[in-house]
């Protein structure tokens, strides 16, 4: 299943906006684009005839009309509110924007994937696809991350393969749906296999704010560059993609030797020692 076609369900006063430029620029990345009256769209909706004009689970839906975002939800639709200066409030959105000026189809495409749970990849390499998690890849992520020694926020010591669960459940919900970025899968190309994790997320000690970088790999692909490999790009992806400016940190303990020379190795500096357990290294983007 993939995203193929906007709907845009807009009200007649707001269309002489950012509307046209918009869905011309949509139609010429290859996505289908209808514009549909509020007074059809309610019927269409309800319908199951497969004379609908459009599919769907393939289908995300752009509204600045609340109903209309109201019966896109009961309907199972993927939505997108449109929510114009001083306009009405549009309900059950999770994704609200107030302009069309910065939307783009990568964009949209975020949209629709996260309402299908469908996980985003990032970025890739010559050899990995770098991707967010996916829910049944909880017991890999729970693993890797607690032999790093990964600092995620509100995961269980020693946890269950339930609380497993339901810890990935709950960080691919508010860690890649409120901040966009944490933890990610890394995906070998020719296998298709998840060979490790690696990723970004915000911390804060002392009045500092900085991104702290993770990775960890399986044993089995250990000490063949594919860690390297992901945090090269990450920190690509940081620079370029988020714009983010400031320190990256990367603490890893010490008797992690393999470890300590990817750090090194991406350029990132050792500062200081932590608790006399973990080396901290550090990186000026």
């Amino acid at each position: 299943m993939m995203w193929t076609t906007l709907v845009a369900v807009i009200q007649q006063k707001n269309r002489e906006r950012e509307l046209g430029h918009f869905l011309t620029e949509i139609r010429g990345a290859g996505i289908s684009v209808l514009e549909i009256e509020p007074e059809q769209i309610y019927r269409l909706l309800g319908e199951s005839s497969p004379r609908q004009p459009f599919v769907k689970q393939e289908s995300l839906l752009l509204t600045d009309v609340p109903k209309v975002a109201i019966e896109a939800e009961h309907a199972g639709i993927a939505l997108l509110g449109l929510e114009w200066k001083g306009g009405f409030h549009i309900p059950h959105a999770a994704y609200v924007v107030q302009s069309l000026e910065d939307i783009d189809a990568d964009y949209l495409r975020m949209v629709w994937q996260r309402f299908h749970h469908q996980p985003l990849v990032i970025a890739q390499t010559q050899r990995l696809y770098i991707r967010e998690l996916a829910g049944d890849e909880s017991e890999i992520f729970c693993e890797l991350a607690m032999e790093a020694g990964l600092r995620l926020k509100d995961m269980p010591e020693h946890p269950s393969e339930e609380e497993k669960s339901e810890f990935l459940q709950a960080y691919i919900r508010y860690q890649y749906g409120f901040f966009g970025y944490g933890i990610w899968a890394l995906v070998e190309k020719e296998s298709g296999e998840l060979i490790g994790i690696a990723g970004i997320e915000d911390r804060e000690n002392d009045g500092e704010d900085y991104l702290e970088l993770g990775y960890a790999v399986l044993p089995k692909k250990r000490r063949q560059g594919y860690a390297r490999e992901a945090c090269e790009a990450i920190l690509a992806y940081v620079r370029e993609r988020m714009e983010r400016k400031g320190k990256i940190k990367c603490f890893v303990p010490k008797e992690n030797v393999a470890s300590r020379r990817t750090a090194q190795s991406i350029g990132m500096l050792q500062t200081e020692d932590i608790f006399d357990v973990f080396c901290c290294y550090e990186w000026i983007l």
